[in-house]
Protein backbone atom coordinates (compact mmCIF):
# COMPACT_ATOMS: atom_id res chain seq x y z
CA UNK A 1 0.00 0.00 0.00
CA UNK A 2 -1.52 6.93 1.72
CA UNK A 3 2.05 5.01 0.62
CA UNK A 4 2.36 1.65 2.10
CA UNK A 5 6.46 0.96 1.49
CA UNK A 6 7.41 -2.23 -0.30
CA UNK A 7 10.30 -1.54 1.51
CA UNK A 8 12.30 -4.52 1.89
CA UNK A 9 15.31 -4.97 4.89
CA UNK A 10 17.82 -3.34 2.96
CA UNK A 11 16.09 -0.09 4.06
CA UNK A 12 18.38 1.95 2.69
CA UNK A 13 17.32 5.08 -0.21
CA UNK A 14 18.22 2.93 -3.26
CA UNK A 15 16.76 0.22 -1.77
CA UNK A 16 13.73 -2.55 -3.34
CA UNK A 17 11.90 -1.87 -0.72
CA UNK A 18 11.50 1.98 -0.49
CA UNK A 19 10.15 2.29 -4.30
CA UNK A 20 12.74 4.35 -5.41
CA UNK A 21 14.90 3.25 -7.81
CA UNK A 22 17.04 0.77 -7.01
CA UNK A 23 17.10 -2.63 -8.38
CA UNK A 24 18.52 -4.38 -5.22
CA UNK A 25 19.22 -7.65 -4.86
CA UNK A 26 19.64 -10.78 -7.63
CA UNK A 27 17.22 -9.10 -10.21
CA UNK A 28 18.27 -7.60 -13.29
CA UNK A 29 15.28 -5.17 -14.00
CA UNK A 30 15.13 -4.04 -17.72
CA UNK A 31 15.32 0.12 -17.66
CA UNK A 32 12.66 -0.27 -21.12
CA UNK A 33 10.43 -2.80 -20.08
CA UNK A 34 7.42 -1.52 -17.55
CA UNK A 35 7.94 -1.93 -14.12
CA UNK A 36 5.66 -3.42 -11.78
CA UNK A 37 4.81 -4.99 -8.31
CA UNK A 38 2.94 -7.23 -6.64
CA UNK A 39 0.71 -6.35 -3.31
CA UNK A 40 -1.99 -7.49 -1.05
CA UNK A 41 -4.35 -3.97 -0.89
CA UNK A 42 -5.34 -3.98 2.93
CA UNK A 43 -9.22 -2.51 3.56
CA UNK A 44 -10.78 1.13 4.31
CA UNK A 45 -10.35 0.84 8.08
CA UNK A 46 -6.65 0.14 8.14
CA UNK A 47 -5.91 2.38 5.02
CA UNK A 48 -7.24 4.76 7.23
CA UNK A 49 -4.89 4.03 10.41
CA UNK A 50 -2.00 3.84 7.60
CA UNK A 51 -2.85 7.37 6.06
CA UNK A 52 -2.83 9.14 9.85
CA UNK A 53 -0.16 7.47 10.82
CA UNK A 54 1.86 8.47 7.19
CA UNK A 55 0.52 12.09 7.35
CA UNK A 56 1.26 13.14 11.18
CA UNK A 57 4.95 11.93 10.13
CA UNK A 58 5.31 14.18 7.52
CA UNK A 59 4.26 16.81 9.36
CA UNK A 60 5.68 16.28 12.62
CA UNK A 61 9.35 15.81 11.41
CA UNK A 62 9.53 16.55 7.61
CA UNK A 63 9.42 13.18 6.28
CA UNK A 64 7.22 13.27 3.44
CA UNK A 65 8.50 10.28 1.22
CA UNK A 66 5.81 7.73 1.95
CA UNK A 67 3.02 10.33 2.08
CA UNK A 68 4.06 12.27 -1.10
CA UNK A 69 4.34 8.76 -2.66
CA UNK A 70 0.68 8.00 -1.92
CA UNK A 71 0.57 4.00 -2.67
CA UNK A 72 -2.54 2.54 -1.59
CA UNK A 73 -2.06 1.15 2.44
CA UNK A 74 -0.72 -2.59 1.36
CA UNK A 75 1.54 -5.41 1.68
CA UNK A 76 3.77 -6.79 -1.05
CA UNK A 77 3.89 -10.01 -2.29
CA UNK A 78 6.56 -9.80 -5.19
CA UNK A 79 8.36 -7.34 -5.40
CA UNK A 80 9.88 -5.50 -8.82
CA UNK A 81 9.91 -6.85 -11.90
CA UNK A 82 9.82 -5.52 -15.18
CA UNK A 83 8.29 -7.00 -18.31
CA UNK A 84 6.66 -7.00 -21.78
CA UNK A 85 4.02 -10.03 -21.28
CA UNK A 86 2.24 -8.49 -18.52
CA UNK A 87 -0.80 -10.70 -19.97
CA UNK A 88 1.12 -13.61 -18.53
CA UNK A 89 1.40 -12.81 -14.64
CA UNK A 90 -2.71 -11.45 -15.04
CA UNK A 91 -3.61 -14.96 -16.48
CA UNK A 92 -2.22 -16.52 -14.02
CA UNK A 93 -2.78 -14.21 -10.88
CA UNK A 94 -6.51 -14.45 -12.55
CA UNK A 95 -6.55 -18.15 -12.61
CA UNK A 96 -4.85 -18.46 -9.18
CA UNK A 97 -7.30 -15.88 -7.54
CA UNK A 98 -10.31 -18.17 -8.57
CA UNK A 99 -9.11 -21.00 -6.82
CA UNK A 100 -8.17 -19.86 -3.11
CA UNK A 101 -10.27 -18.44 -0.67
CA UNK A 102 -9.73 -15.05 1.52
CA UNK A 103 -7.80 -15.62 4.82
CA UNK A 104 -7.37 -13.39 7.84
CA UNK A 105 -4.30 -11.49 8.63
CA UNK A 106 -3.27 -9.50 11.28
CA UNK A 107 -2.01 -5.98 11.74
CA UNK A 108 -0.44 -4.54 14.11
CA UNK A 109 2.37 -3.78 15.80
CA UNK A 110 5.97 -2.18 14.70
CA UNK A 111 9.24 -3.21 13.42
CA UNK A 112 11.84 -1.52 11.39
CA UNK A 113 14.64 -1.97 8.86
CA UNK A 114 17.34 -0.69 10.24
CA UNK A 115 16.65 2.82 11.14
CA UNK A 116 15.65 3.97 7.59
CA UNK A 117 12.25 2.34 7.28
CA UNK A 118 9.42 2.18 10.31
CA UNK A 119 6.80 -0.23 9.51
CA UNK A 120 3.30 -2.15 10.88
CA UNK A 121 3.86 -5.67 10.98
CA UNK A 122 1.58 -7.75 8.98
CA UNK A 123 1.22 -11.51 10.61
CA UNK A 124 -0.64 -13.80 8.04
CA UNK A 125 -2.29 -16.70 9.42
CA UNK A 126 -1.48 -20.37 8.44
CA UNK A 127 -4.09 -19.94 5.80
CA UNK A 128 -2.76 -16.47 4.62
CA UNK A 129 0.52 -18.43 4.64
CA UNK A 130 -0.47 -21.22 2.46
CA UNK A 131 -1.73 -18.97 -0.32
CA UNK A 132 1.50 -16.94 -0.38
CA UNK A 133 3.65 -20.06 -0.85
CA UNK A 134 1.49 -21.36 -3.23
CA UNK A 135 1.49 -17.89 -5.20
CA UNK A 136 5.37 -17.77 -5.41
CA UNK A 137 5.32 -21.07 -6.45
CA UNK A 138 2.81 -20.10 -9.24
CA UNK A 139 4.60 -17.25 -10.35
CA UNK A 140 8.21 -19.22 -10.64
CA UNK A 141 6.69 -20.52 -13.51
CA UNK A 142 7.43 -18.01 -15.04
CA UNK A 143 11.34 -18.46 -16.13
CA UNK A 144 12.00 -14.56 -16.88
CA UNK A 145 10.65 -13.97 -13.27
CA UNK A 146 13.34 -12.16 -11.63
CA UNK A 147 13.36 -12.87 -7.47
CA UNK A 148 15.00 -10.55 -5.29
CA UNK A 149 17.17 -11.50 -2.23
CA UNK A 150 13.88 -10.33 -0.13
CA UNK A 151 11.47 -12.08 -2.39
CA UNK A 152 9.69 -15.37 -1.94
CA UNK A 153 10.52 -17.75 1.31
CA UNK A 154 12.58 -14.19 2.47
CA UNK A 155 9.41 -12.31 2.55
CA UNK A 156 8.71 -9.82 5.46
CA UNK A 157 5.45 -8.49 5.26
CA UNK A 158 4.78 -5.62 6.81
CA UNK A 159 2.63 -1.71 5.53
CA UNK A 160 4.90 0.85 5.64
CA UNK A 161 4.46 4.10 7.64
CA UNK A 162 8.04 6.35 7.10
CA UNK A 163 10.69 5.56 4.80
CA UNK A 164 14.32 7.76 4.48
CA UNK A 165 13.86 8.09 8.71
CA UNK A 166 17.46 7.73 9.71
CA UNK A 167 18.04 10.94 11.22
CA UNK A 168 14.76 11.00 12.76
CA UNK A 169 14.42 7.47 13.77
CA UNK A 170 14.15 7.56 17.75
CA UNK A 171 11.25 10.18 17.36
CA UNK A 172 9.34 8.50 14.41
CA UNK A 173 9.81 5.25 16.60
CA UNK A 174 8.39 6.46 20.03
CA UNK A 175 5.45 8.68 18.15
CA UNK A 176 4.78 5.63 16.49
CA UNK A 177 4.28 3.41 19.79
CA UNK A 178 2.17 5.90 21.49
CA UNK A 179 -0.43 4.79 18.32
CA UNK A 180 -0.27 1.04 18.19
CA UNK A 181 -3.64 -0.48 16.69
CA UNK A 182 -4.41 -3.91 15.95
CA UNK A 183 -6.51 -4.88 12.96
CA UNK A 184 -7.92 -8.00 11.63
CA UNK A 185 -7.34 -7.61 7.81
CA UNK A 186 -7.54 -10.22 5.03
CA UNK A 187 -5.67 -11.29 2.49
CA UNK A 188 -8.44 -10.87 0.36
CA UNK A 189 -6.91 -9.48 -3.54
CA UNK A 190 -3.85 -9.68 -5.56
CA UNK A 191 -2.94 -6.42 -7.03
CA UNK A 192 -1.04 -5.44 -9.59
CA UNK A 193 0.70 -2.42 -9.43
CA UNK A 194 2.37 -0.63 -12.34
CA UNK A 195 5.45 1.91 -12.51
CA UNK A 196 3.57 5.36 -14.19
CA UNK A 197 6.46 7.69 -13.91
CA UNK A 198 8.86 9.34 -11.65
CA UNK A 199 8.70 13.13 -9.33
CA UNK A 200 11.43 14.33 -7.42
CA UNK A 201 13.55 10.92 -6.90
CA UNK A 202 10.86 8.52 -6.46
CA UNK A 203 9.08 6.11 -8.27
CA UNK A 204 5.10 6.95 -8.79
CA UNK A 205 2.69 3.84 -9.20
CA UNK A 206 -1.08 3.03 -10.21
CA UNK A 207 -3.23 0.09 -9.54
CA UNK A 208 -3.24 -1.66 -12.72
CA UNK A 209 -5.72 -4.35 -12.12
CA UNK A 210 -6.47 -6.40 -9.00
CA UNK A 211 -8.10 -9.87 -8.71
CA UNK A 212 -10.36 -10.57 -5.86
CA UNK A 213 -9.39 -14.20 -4.07
CA UNK A 214 -12.33 -16.94 -4.53
CA UNK A 215 -14.32 -14.67 -7.04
Amino acid sequence: MAGGGLAAPRGTDGAVGSEGNGAGGMMSLSPTEPKYIIPCLLGPAIATYQRELVDLVAERFGLTFTQRQAIPAHFTLKYHFTTSHIDEVETLLEDFARGYPAAPVTVGGFGHFFEDVVFVEVELSPAARAILDALIRGLRTLAWMPWDRYDAERLHPHMTIAERTRARFREVWDLCQERERRFTGAFDNIAILKKRGEKDGMDLWDVHRSFRLGA
